[in-house]
């Protein structure tokens, strides 16, 4: 296996999985700054007053964001899974025989 395959293909990992928790933990630390302020001015340290809306907030994203994350999801795998073939005959396993038939 090449090790550059590699590296891209860790690094495409790493990007698709920045693009899929991204969004919620974006919303989560904005939410929770803001609660948090609030909590300051009002002198109100409950700690369920600051989870409750940055899980309401999350699950918003998530339920609005959940057809680009499905899909930004299909392509990572599908792509990932297209490759495999490239990979066998990279490696040079194509001259295996019971790898002729499938091939």
């Amino acid at each position: 296996m090449d090790t550059a395959l590699v590296v891209d293909w860790s690094r495409e990992a790493l990007r698709v999985a920045l693009l899929l928790g991204g969004p919620a933990l974006l919303v989560a630390l904005v939410v929770g700054v803001v609660v948090g302020i609030g909590q300051t001015l009002t002198q109100m340290h409950e700690p369920v007053i600051g989870l409750v809306p940055r899980l309401l907030a999350v699950l918003l994203v998530v339920l609005i964001a959940l057809p680009w994350l499905i899909s930004v999801w299909v392509d990572f795998a599908r792509t990932m899974i297209g490759g495999i073939p490239d990979l066998l005959t990279v490696s040079g396993l194509d001259n295996l025989p019971l790898l002729h038939g499938i091939m």
